[in-house]
């Protein structure tokens, strides 16, 4: 089970946490917890890196104080014990005594190294692994905290690290195994690793999914079940589309790609561990138990209307004239300047006078990912238009037409991409517009229902 930001971010959402650790510890002879950071203190600590890096020491060192205050006013309000309380205010100074080293050494230099910035960033989740393990041991529950960095051993790729799962299925067995052979319900920080050397990683923005689906197929768990706010994954952002309702049943792939394309709900690789075991995935909302959420699995239940989502990304889009384009060593040339901030192309248009091309911009990049990488691209392309827009993806649309559209839409570029996914992309102005009237297409489709009971009917 994974607990997300939006649930470890107050006293009433961790006493809800602690609720349902509790009695679904009840319903399971063994179960694994996996926690996210308080929400806003990965932004937060972000900040007081970039900070450091301005050579603003008051900056980041206030950035450290209202994360301590934070943090501190959770412990203040969950634990009426003194010796649980200094505990935990203990490690909370300690881990946060890391980030102050960090970030001093990053003021020094100037300049945050990749592997200080993710010592840095994986103290969010390492403050938060204590107090749910205290919390839910407070009402009974035999609970250890497990370190990260001993059991989910990555690559060195800081800030973006990929798991090597033959390592880690080494140090389940050797770590996580016996707790639960012994009754005892281990909690881990979601998002964070470590080298092979003890280098501190991170599994990049929403990596805590990964963490928990990458564990679980180490341990050929039974299921994965993600909590979070919503009842499930939705046909829709519910900020841009209140009307937005839940997907009862996704497949891997559909699930992925509706990562890719912009749905926050899970990291874009958390399905991919689950894939050779068939381990499902269920996405439920602590707060409405009643509701059956989302089950994802290797095959969805095929429906005779198949428009499941619309889906909205930051991306940008590039335009030249009066020249040739050789895509690949186009596509090549951008990765160099930019990395990963960029990924596809996902729709490419040339005639011989005129090349567009556009580019996703992953939601786990961060929000200053689009601007970060237009500059940098402005700056060694000449010749090119840079624009940022929104790419917007109607998923599942076999035979759609414009014409089926109350008004038409007018996009900067479109194209059918594969599996008749529609992607365009528009001005991000218009994209609220766009998605809701694309939207409108899948209210009629029995693949999105606003009620699913729990426990689902059984055949």
């Amino acid at each position: 089970m994974k607990f997300g930001g939006s649930l470890t971010s107050d006293v009433k959402r961790l006493t809800r946490v602690a609720q349902v650790i509790m009695a679904e510890s009840l319903a399971w002879k063994r179960m694994i917890v996996v926690v996210s950071a308080m929400a806003g203190a990965t932004d937060t600590l972000s900040q007081a890196i970039e900070q450091a890096a301005l050579h603003n020491a008051p900056g980041y060192r206030r950035a450290v104080a209202e994360l301590r205050e934070s943090h501190l006013g959770l412990l203040m309000a969950l634990f009426p014990s003194l010796p649980i309380q200094h505990m935990l205010t203990a490690q909370l100074d300690n881990t946060l005594s890391t980030v102050l080293t960090t970030c001093d050494r990053i003021y020094a230099h100037r300049e945050a190294l990749p592997r200080d910035r993710d010592i840095v960033m994986a103290t969010g989740e390492q403050m938060m692994v204590p107090i749910v393990t205290a919390l839910v041991r407070q009402e009974g529950l035999q609970t250890a905290s497990v370190n990260a960095e001993s059991v989910m051993i990555t690559d060195d790729k800081h800030q973006n690290a990929h798991p090597l799962l033959d390592v880690i299925d080494e140090r389940v067995e050797q770590v996580i195994r016996p707790l639960l052979e012994s009754g005892i319900v281990p909690i881990i920080a979601g998002f964070v690793g470590a080298t092979k050397t003890g280098a501190v990683t991170t599994l990049g923005r929403g990596g805590s999914d990964y963490t928990a689906t990458t564990l679980a197929a180490s341990l050929r768990a039974d299921e994965v079940w993600i909590w979070t706010t919503v009842d499930g994954v939705m046909s829709a952002d519910p900020q841009l589309v209140p009307g937005a309702r839940v997907i009862p049943t996704l497949s891997y792939e559909e699930v992925g790609e509706l990562s890719y394309f912009g749905a926050r709900v899970l990291h874009p690789r958390a399905v991919e561990p689950l894939q050779a075991q068939g381990i499902p995935l269920r996405v439920r909302n602590p707060f409405n138990l009643d509701h059956a959420g989302t089950l994802i699995q290797a095959n969805a239940e095929a429906q005779n209307s198949s428009i499941k989502a619309v889906t909205a990304v930051d991306g940008l889009c590039l335009y030249t004239s009066g020249r040739p384009l050789d895509t690949g060593e186009f596509v090549s040339r951008i990765h160099r300047i930019v990395g990963r901030t960029v990924t596809g192309p996902v729709i490419v248009m040339q005639s011989h006078f005129r090349s567009v091309v556009v580019f996703v911009v992953p939601t786990n990049e961060g929000p200053n990912a689009v601007t970060t990488a237009k500059d940098r691209l402005s700056a060694q392309l000449t010749g090119w238009e840079i624009v940022p827009v929104k790419v917007i993806t109607l998923m599942g649309t076999p035979g759609f037409s414009e014409s089926a559209l109350i008004s038409p839409i007018r996009p900067l570029a479109s194209a059918v991409g594969p599996g008749d996914r529609y992607i365009l992309c528009v001005n991000p102005s218009e994209a609220q517009s766009v998605v809701r009237q694309l939207h409108k297409l899948t209210e009629n489709s029995v693949d999105s229902v606003d009620q699913q009971v729990w426990p689902p009917t059984r055949s």
